[in-house]
């Protein structure tokens, strides 16, 4: 079967990898190519176009590539047309994966979206396009934004490793996210709020950084650390909202979440975005676990004084973990069939 995959985020491209992973065992002859990073490749991926060309931050990011995205677009479907999959696997990326998923419904092409828009998280989305489409979301509290738009629903858990519990005698984790425009905006002011804090701390990783990251790191005098090792061992966590920051709190660790958008994406943001929290561990547990500031609220003298209270609430993190774990369901669970 050739299989169709088209992942953004660095999160997305991990659980591609995993799906395409678990599909071959089963299916050995599967062909895969389409969009992806490096783990979809070491997976057995053709790529014809890398994520880092579509992962942008808020909605000023992609606006001033729009011509470009376009023309990759046309590319991706020129290429997608000639090689004639027999079914494709959307993953994460709305914005990305939207026409992608017009073009394979004209086709009559089965479908399938793991990580599909979160829909819960804006005011008004009609999602009409999502009707009969079958959808994999990764958190349970998702499923009934879905559901209404007419999705057919196949929550199986958030497939994930397992991670260690926090040792707590390390250093503050900074989780300044994974795409460039968010850490050269957020590494710096997290650093700024270390200083004050009077605290050492290093710069989580999911990769290999590029050379432009180090820089950065070197300019504010931090080192960086793969991100599984720095948390197994982290005191507290400052995190951009994100997948990072439910890393950091599975493994027990107390995290802080800030980010300070530019001055159009706050506008926008205040406009279109839902109200309550933006914080993934916050909406699993249905309460106010993970501290969040935004915007003029990020100051680095108040994320240096929350950082303090933040750290004080260890227990009350490690007490949460067990919790979490049960919420996000099965660790490694793929349908065994969703395109059917």
């Amino acid at each position: 079967m050739r299989l169709l995959v088209s992942a953004g985020e660095i999160s997305g491209d991990r659980l591609a990898a995993a799906f395409v992973r678990d599909l071959r065992v089963r299916s050995p002859d599967l062909l895969t190519a389409g969009c992806g990073g490096i783990r979809l490749a070491q997976a057995g991926t053709e790529l014809w176009l890398d994520q880092g060309r579509i992962n942008f931050v808020g909605w000023s990011g992609p606006a001033r590539h729009l011509l470009r995205l376009w023309l990759d677009q046309r590319r991706f479907l020129a290429k997608a047309t000639d090689w004639k999959p027999e079914a494709v696997l959307l993953v994460d990326s709305p914005g990305w994966n939207r026409p992608l998923l017009a073009w394979t419904i004209r086709r009559g092409i089965p479908v399938h979206w793991m990580a599909p828009p979160q829909l819960w998280a804006w005011k008004r989305r009609p999602a009409d396009y999502l009707a009969g489409i079958s959808v994999q979301p990764l958190f349970a509290f998702e499923t009934h934004s879905l559901l209404d738009r007419g999705a057919k629903v196949r929550w199986h858990g958030l497939p994930r490793d397992a991670v260690p519990r926090s040792s707590a005698d390390g250093p503050i984790a900074l989780l300044p996210g994974t795409r460039e425009a968010l850490w050269r905006r957020h590494l710096p002011l997290f650093a700024q709020a270390l200083r004050i804090s009077g605290r050492s701390g290093a710069v989580a990783v999911p990769s290999s950084p590029s050379p432009q990251f180090v820089g950065i790191c070197q300019t504010f005098g931090l080192v960086w650390e793969h991100a599984s090792t720095l948390l197994s061992r982290a005191s507290a966590c400052i995190a951009v909202p994100g997948t990072g920051c439910l890393d950091a709190v599975r493994h027990g660790v107390p995290t802080l979440v800030a980010a300070a958008p530019g001055p159009l994406d706050s506008w926008l943001a205040r406009r279109l975005l839902a109200p309550g929290s933006k914080v993934l561990p916050n909406r699993i547990l249905e309460r106010m676990l993970v501290e969040e500031r935004y915007g003029m609220e990020a100051s680095p003298a108040t994320l240096a004084s929350r950082l303090e209270a933040t750290i004080a609430r260890r227990q009350v993190f490690e007490d949460t973990v067990e919790e979490l774990e049960t919420r996000l369901g099965p660790r490694q669970e793929f349908p065994a069939d969703p395109w059917n």
